[in-house]
């Protein structure tokens, strides 16, 4: 599917110094997960909403990972259907006591966790526009990430339809001075597009047609984040399974190309346990034990 690019650019204000917003308009949110609570909790954007929480994780934390993760590091994919590039290293770590610290900053059931990912970035290396949500199959006019599909036959193995990642937590693993920000670029995905499921996707849920500017964004806030060793980042690919599990296009993000090396752990979490192999590709899964 081509990117459509609008006639007229939306404009943008881009957020580096992030403000703390009350938590009131997420909590009152009736379509999606609600996290735990957290002394350094912080939303920092609506519509989508992002949280961060420094120094989730120590430095110590940080480098133990990153020298676990550094010997297994093979090169990462992306889903060939959708938008994205992507040149990026990674691997899959077995971390029951960091998974545990994060279900419960999730407020979920750690079998609700698929597979801890280590990513690496070097110099250059990068991740364009994408969502953590889970593709239900080919696309489908007016449904670029088939979530009808998602409401007729389900994820394999789930016990309900609209099952899919309602929550991801990525934790970086190093300090990052110069590129390598985390940018949500498409807060008003359709807007520049006339598409109606900008803010009125809060407010009514339903399938997304997929089109936007791919390579500039698509007007309203741009969140750009740096990372900060031991930062933690929160935010909603989808909405829960009971409100239909539909994708939230204005969650689409994008990590700028590395200019100093990067380290990120993602924590993809789904609305109900699965059994991984399944649902996963061979990267996203912990190799085989042999005894």
């Amino acid at each position: 599917m081509a990117a459509l690019r609008s006639a007229t650019r939306c404009s943008c204000r881009t957020l580096t110094s992030l403000p703390s917003l009350s938590h009131g308009r997420y909590r009152a949110s009736k379509i999606f997960h609600q996290i735990g609570s957290h002394p350094e909790l912080r939303l920092v954007h609506e519509f989508p909403f992002i949280f961060t929480v420094p120094n989730f994780l120590s430095a110590a934390e940080c480098a133990a990972l990153r020298e676990r993760a550094a010997g297994r590091l093979a090169p990462q994919t992306f889903d060939s259907d959708a938008y994205g590039a992507r040149d990026s290293q990674g691997c899959v770590l077995d971390e029951p006591g960091l998974q545990a610290k994060l279900a419960a900053l999730a407020a979920v059931g750690e079998n609700q966790l698929q597979p801890l990912k280590v990513s690496r970035y070097a110099p250059e290396q990068r991740f364009t526009i994408h969502t953590d949500a889970w593709r239900a199959g080919p696309a489908e006019p007016g449904d670029w990430f088939n979530d009808r599909r998602r409401q007729r036959s389900g994820v394999p193995g789930a016990p309900i339809a609209g099952v899919n990642r309602i929550v991801t937590i990525f934790v970086y693993l190093s300090d990052v001075a110069r590129g390598g920000r985390t940018r949500f670029r498409w807060t008003r995905y359709d807007e520049c597009e006339g598409g109606t499921l900008g803010r009125d996707f809060y407010d009514a849920p339903a399938p997304g047609h997929g089109r936007t500017d791919l390579e500039n964004g698509s007007g309203g806030d741009v969140v750009s984040i740096r990372p900060e060793e031991g930062l933690a980042v929160v935010h909603f690919p989808a909405t829960t399974a009971e409100s239909g599990g539909f994708t939230d296009y204005n969650a689409f993000h994008d990590a700028e190309p590395a200019v100093d090396e990067k380290w990120i752990a993602q924590q993809f979490i789904w609305s109900h346990p699965l059994e991984w192999s399944r649902v996963l590709d061979a990267e996203n899964l912990l190799p085989r034990r042999e005894f």
